[in-house]
């Protein structure tokens, strides 16, 4: 991570304010106290800051990805090759300098407002958000995909066998979390009724509902929580016009694996939501069949079915993991309860949990 004063002499010396410039198709000038950084991990730094023009001041956002890390590949990617394709989908790209510094690569972007912080966020704002998931996946949806040569190889694509060996390696380690929970005193209860059974599961093929490739795969962003969904105006009752960030969990995927993320992990957390998460998950289903039905494209399993299928295959092949790693961790896995009922109810439903 730089501090301000390193950043501000870095973008003179690679002449940013001119590159920036051109890509605004403005003259512009950074202001260097306006810069700060609002995250920074191993792997990038993202930094807010607001540059001048002579229509006035506004911020940008500048984010630093780390070399040698493969899902800051496929996010430099999205924003570099699959941009003219899912331009609609995403931030307006002003600049990329690929291997800049320290073999960094740097991107400057347009600041798109997180949902999150903007208005208290209810079921009925679902609505206004799943037309947009269903029309970034019926742009991409199989054929369509194969197609755009812009996509091709660098997208993960969740056949693959290098995909299918990462899911092999987390199962593997949830198997070992598991055993070491039987023997942890403060999991000991909550895995104990499940145990046999998840172990059972966990012998079968890591795809456990093929249903779920044979209706159908697109470009799905992966990671659907609150933070990753923005727009400028929240204020109308009608589908807000969303913009995605942080594409570095993208696939080529079944569809509603996305839908998972959005509904169905948002209501693990939303204790005041569950008495009525039938009714909200089964309206949010009707609202993505819907939409998906306006390009033509319908499912030949029940989307009900499908939803649930979605939620038990993510869940088993990596939701658990990552609560009981954070568990491990000393830190809280709020949702592994919820999971695990879920497990429960909606396996022995699809036949699984026996």
């Amino acid at each position: 991570m730089y501090d301000a004063k390193e950043l501000y002499y870095l973008f003179k010396k690679y002449q940013i304010t001119d590159k920036l410039s051109s890509g605004l198709k403005k003259k512009i000038n950074i202001l260097p106290g306006s810069i700060q950084c609002l995250k920074s991990t191993k792997r990038s730094s993202i930094y807010k800051l607001n540059v001048q023009s002579s229509s006035g001041i506004f911020p940008i956002i500048f984010k630093i990805y780390n070399a040698n890390s493969y899902k800051n590949d496929i996010e430099v990617n999205m924003y570099n090759k699959a941009y003219r394709a899912l331009y609609d989908f995403l931030p307006e790209i002003y600049l990329i300098e690929e291997y800049i510094q320290k073999d960094e690569t740097w991107a400057f972007m347009e600041f798109v407002q997180q949902i999150r912080g903007q208005l208290t966020f209810t079921p009925k704002h679902f609505d206004y958000i799943i037309p947009t998931v269903a029309n970034l996946h019926a742009q991409t949806f199989e054929d369509k995909f194969k197609r755009e040569k812009r996509f091709q190889p660098w997208v993960p694509n969740y056949s693959s066998s290098k995909m299918e060996k990462e899911r092999k390696k987390y199962i593997a380690k949830t198997v070992k979390f598991l055993d070491e929970g039987m023997n942890d005193k403060g999991l000991t209860d909550i895995i104990k009724p499940h145990y046999k059974q998840l172990k059972r599961i966990y012998e079968a093929d890591p795809i456990f509902f093929p249903e779920l490739l044979s209706n159908g795969s697109a470009i799905t962003h992966g990671d659907l929580h609150m933070q990753n969904i923005c727009s400028e105006d929240v204020s109308e009752n009608k589908p807000w016009k969303i913009k995605f960030i942080d594409w570095e969990s993208v696939k080529f995927a079944p569809t509603w694996f996305d839908m998972i993320v959005l509904v169905e992990i948002l209501l693990g957390f939303r204790n005041d939501w569950q008495s009525r998460g039938e009714e909200i998950r089964t309206h949010c289903v009707n609202v993505y069949t819907n939409e998906m039905k306006k390009h033509g494209i319908t499912f030949k399993t029940n989307p009900h079915t499908l939803y649930k299928m979605a939620y038990l295959q993510r869940t088993l092949e990596k939701g658990l993991h990552t609560q009981l790693r954070r568990i491990f961790d000393s830190r809280e896995g709020v949702l592994l309860p919820y999971h695990l009922e879920k497990i429960q109810t909606w396996g022995k439903e699809l036949g699984i949990y026996k």
